[in-house]
């Protein structure tokens, strides 16, 4: 990632500005949200799609190091994006507010969430009068829209959040001259942030596709750890043709158990958690149009392959078929795997299975790599024994998958 100097030719992946302390160390980041293509603002302005998009540009596809210097990330958060699961480390992220969110028992709850989890918020563009406000005791930060206020103003509201919440760290904001950075230190502003001490600073690299936002969300949300049936189906969805294609392979043969499914609900109590996860990433995956259909027949071979090694075990060949399936995201999102696998609330024995190809699900994963490569005798054979798989279950196996990957693709497509 670099100046646009250094590569002309990239795409903007957003902007940042440094937040400074009292002594004028750079202790945090702010990500502002920039059209790709460095153009103006769309209007109208999807503030749900621009915080998907901050998101997903800095934790998948940028280097995270680079950008952040091992310091915490400010992102603007709308209310729908909040109800979110965050699949991001609460280290590295804080959460910012926007001003015109309504205060409700909802937003209230998810917030204690939020804390919980250990991640840090922030209300933005604050303008009250007074300390009054529903979101302060919940937030670690508050930011001062300093213009907003006259110098006399400015004191009194310091002072009054000092005093009705001594926990807030204060940061102005919007300070664009000398005069105003030595007001707000002399008030006892904590932290600062404007274009008088630097302005943004646009970072380039290559940008995630609009498709590739939706699919990694849903993605994500699909395999959360104990994610209810609820879940699975309000995600499924928000994607009709998704829905459709889904309905449709599960009232196939494969899986039709005493009577057709006839809805999303319906579908994923009677198939399971577990493998309507997996056929619902896999036509996810599918929608990625500028990618080979190729791609996803290897994906789907392996994830096949690593589902049918794990013989009768459900919750093992789940896991393996996820890892199968995952081993290929890297060609989906051009991205490194790590830094995919990082992005989204996988279990850890997939997560290891991923990135070391350790536990049993992992010994599965290289199995199936091997056998791919036609490497026989690479096969980690003493660690499939330790399974439970022996040399003819390893054939029956890859057989089965075979038969398993036409029926999928002839169904997927019908």
């Amino acid at each position: 990632m670099s100046q646009a100097s250094e590569t002309p030719a990239a795409s903007v992946l957003f902007a940042r500005q440094p937040i400074f302390d009292a002594a004028l160390e750079i202790v945090a980041f702010e990500l502002l949200f920039r059209p790709t293509d460095g153009g103006p603002m769309p209007m109208p302005f999807d503030g749900n799609r621009a915080t998907s998009t901050v998101l997903l540009n800095a934790f998948t596809q940028g280097d995270l190091q680079t950008v952040s210097q091992g310091k915490p990330l400010y992102v603007n958060f709308t209310a729908e994006t909040l109800s979110n699961d965050l699949p991001f480390d609460p280290a590295r992220l804080i959460v910012e507010i926007l001003e015109d969110i309504p205060f409700d028992d909802v937003m209230h709850d998810q917030l204690v969430r939020l804390r919980q989890r250990g991640f840090t918020l922030a209300l933005d563009d604050y303008t009250d009068a007074d300390a009054e406000n529903p979101y302060l005791p919940l937030v670690d930060i508050v930011k001062l829209e300093y213009p907003h206020y006259c110098n006399e103003g400015f004191e009194q509201i310091v002072g009054a959040l000092r005093q009705r919440h001594p926990h807030i760290r204060i940061l102005a904001e919007k300070l664009e001259t000398e005069d105003d950075l030595r007001c707000c230190r002399h008030v006892g502003c904590d932290l600062f942030q404007g274009y008088f001490l630097a302005r943004p600073q646009i970072m380039h690299g290559a940008a995630v596709a609009t498709d590739r936002i939706a699919t990694l969300k849903l993605i994500a949300t699909l395999n959360k750890p104990k994610v209810s049936v609820r879940e699975i189906s309000n995600a499924i969805e928000c994607d009709p043709t998704l829905g459709v294609r889904l309905l449709k392979l599960v009232n196939t043969a494969k899986y039709r158990r005493q009577a057709d499914i006839t809805s999303l609900t319906q579908a994923v109590a009677l198939i399971g958690t577990q493998r309507i996860r997996s056929l619902t990433t896999l036509l996810a995956l599918t929608e990625m149009e500028d990618k080979p259909e190729s791609l996803l027949q290897l994906a789907l071979s392996r994830a096949c392959l690593c589902r049918e090694l794990a013989g009768s075990e459900a919750e093992l060949a789940e896991k393996a078929f996820i890892a199968g399936l995952f081993s290929y995201l890297e060609a989906f999102f051009n991205r490194p795997l790590a830094e995919l696998v990082d992005s989204l609330p996988l279990h850890p024995s997939i997560t290891e299975a991923l990135l070391n190809h350790v536990g049993p699900v992992g010994t599965l994963l290289e199995t199936a790599i091997r056998l791919e490569s036609g490497e026989w005798n690479e096969i980690p054979w003493a660690p499939l024994k330790e399974i439970g798989i022996q040399a003819t279950d390893v054939s029956a196996a890859n057989r089965r998958a075979i038969q398993t990957v036409r029926e999928l693709q002839t169904n997927a497509g019908s």
